[in-house]
Formats: C-alpha cells, sequence, structure tokens
C-alpha cells in the first residue's frame, strides 16, 4: 500500500485562500515523518521520498493516480474490480453533482482538508488517516501468532473504516441530491451512521444503486458495539457476538470469517477516495497535456453522461 501526503493543497482548489486547520497539519506532518523514519515498511518509506521530489499540484496528483492503477494491476482480480469500483463511483457522484451546482460539487474535492462550509469537524482527513493507521498497524501483526492482539486491532480496523464511511456518506448525500435537482441540507453531515445509511440507500435504490459497495461494507450496529466494548469472540465457534439496540438489549451474531470480510475490505476504501481525489483535480485544473497522461478509463468518465435515477 502507498501512502500520498499532499502537504500543501491550496495550488489546485478552486479557492486559492483555502488553509488546513493546524491539527490537521500536524496529523499530516506526523504520518509524513513515521513514512520517513520507515514506520509502515520500506515500501511506503520509498514511495513517501518519490513524492517530495515532485513539485506541489497536479504532478502528484498524476502520480497518485499511477500508483493505484499500478496496485489495481498487482491485485487479485476481484479486489481489483472493488477497488477500482470504490474509485470510480466517487468520481461519477461528484461528476454528476457538478453539472448541476460546481460550488456544492467543490466541497467533495477539498473535503480531504477542509470542513464543509459552516459544519465544524466535517473534513474527511482525521477519519482518513485513522483509517490507515489502522490498516497499517493491521497488516503489522496479521502474521503474528497473537490472536489477541489481531482480534483488537481487527476490532480497530473495522470502526475505522466505519467512521471514515460515517463521513463520507454525509458527501455523498449531498452529491447525489444536488445531481436530482433536490434540495441540499449540509446538516446531514452532523446526523447519525445509521441515519445516514437509510437515507444514501434511498436516495440511491441501495444494492441496486451506484453506491452498493459501500453500503454492504456499512455495520452501524457493530461499529457501535465496539464504540461501547459490547462485542466479544467465541473462538472455539468462530462466532462474534455482540450488543446493540435500545440499551443493548438485543444480542446478534456474525460468523467470524464474515467479520474478518468486512475487516479486510474495509481496508481497501482509503486509497480509491485518494485516487478520485486526484482524478477529479486533474480533469478540472490541470492542463490538457496532464488530463492526457490520465487513464483513458479515468478520463472517459468525465465524458459519459448518467441518467438520473
Amino acid at each position: 500500500m502507498r501512502v500520498v501526503m499532499w502537504l500543501d493543497q491550496r495550488s489546485y482548489y478552486r479557492n486559492p485562500t483555502v488553509q488546513m486547520k493546524e491539527s490537521h497539519k500536524k496529523l499530516i506532518e506526523q504520518f509524513s515523518k513515521m513514512a520517513n523514519d520507515g514506520a509502515f515498511g520500506d515500501q511506503i518509506a520509498e514511495s513517501q521520498s518519490e513524492y517530495k521530489q515532485l513539485p506541489n499540484g497536479i504532478p502528484i496528483m498524476l502520480k497518485t493516480v499511477s500508483d493505484f492503477c499500478a496496485g489495481l494491476s498487482s491485485d487479485a482480480p476481484e479486489l481489483a474490480k472493488m477497488r477500482q469500483l470504490a474509485c470510480q463511483t466517487l468520481i461519477v457522484a461528484y461528476r454528476e453533482a457538478n453539472r448541476k451546482d460546481p460550488d456544492i460539487a467543490s466541497h467533495f474535492l477539498n473535503s480531504f482538508i477542509q470542513d464543509y462550509p459552516g459544519v465544524p469537524e466535517s473534513c474527511l482527513l482525521p477519519r482518513w488517516t485513522s483509517l490507515v493507521n489502522a490498516c497499517l498497524a493491521f497488516r503489522e501483526i496479521a502474521h503474528s501468532q497473537n490472536r489477541l492482539l489481531i482480534w483488537q486491532q481487527s476490532l480497530k480496523q473495522f470502526q475505522a473504516y466505519n467512521e471514515y464511511l460515517n463521513g463520507l456518506f454525509g458527501y455523498l448525500i449531498i452529491l447525489w441530491r444536488t445531481q436530482l435537482g433536490k434540495p441540499v441540507n449540509p446538516n446531514v453531515l452532523n446526523t447519525s451512521y445509521g441515519n445516514k445509511i437509510n437515507q444514501l440507500s434511498k436516495l440511491t435504490g441501495g444494492d441496486q444503486g451506484i453506491f452498493y459497495f459501500y453500503l454492504r461494507l456499512a455495520q452501524p450496529n457493530i461499529r457501535n458495539a465496539i464504540a461501547h466494548e459490547s462485542i466479544w469472540l467465541d473462538s472455539d465457534a468462530a462466532i462474534v457476538s455482540y450488543n446493540h439496540g435500545n440499551q443493548n438489549k438485543i444480542e446478534s451474531q456474525i460468523d467470524l470469517v464474515e467479520f474478518m470480510t468486512y475487516v479486510t475490505s474495509g481496508s481497501h476504501i482509503g486509497q480509491p477516495y485518494l485516487a478520485a481525489i486526484a482524478v477529479i483535480a486533474t480533469m478540472e485544473y490541470g492542463s490538457e497535456l496532464a488530463k492526457s497522461l490520465l487513464p483513458e478509463s479515468y478520463r472517459k468518465l468525465f465524458s459519459h453522461i448518467t441518467s438520473a435515477t
């Protein structure tokens, strides 16, 4: 897995005065330092060094997309399809909203480092960082013989990817309501995770809609059980039990294999988001030469028209 640090985003945003919060800058700087120190492995450290040689702006976007596509070519077919879908649907959501209201669409492009206007703490950077940190930590201990450590880290990764989706779904609801010509209320970014899932599912057709992959990954009950420490593992039976509902009175179970499938799949949604942002930025603000360097499949996404559903 390769990680991109964009230390200066201003060169490709619509608003040249966009500034990151100091806390967000520190998150990126800390993550960058850890990568340089080899905390995430040699490959990531080498990749980080590679990016530092590039100037700010579009060249970094192109490198981000290039790395993402290189990863797809080495993935197993099903994994590559999943990651490609995760990226493409975000691009399509932006594209369709942008045709109706470019200003609203631009808030998704800015979402990596900037709050949605009027909605504090809606920036996705902290959630994305937590997800990536959890994934890297899980990778470090995945081959160990310490079952307790693996279980504890799998819980952190499960929760981290659901927290990321909790933030992302608010933006997707806003984008899709925009493309459908429906009124937009930014306060959706502050509603509960379950509410966002229901809204997005109803708005887009659920399992039959464009965001079915993300919706299938969303598990608010298990995420809440982890937060309330009301989840436990029966190792002998390979069953995960958890409490949820009003006052955690409902007990449900999920097969351990299914639980770990969610954990594994959720670890692959961070990089597609960065790749989507990079493609959008290049197509919106890059030169014709820069656009021509993007894979043809991504360029075509910006010329294809999707019927509203």
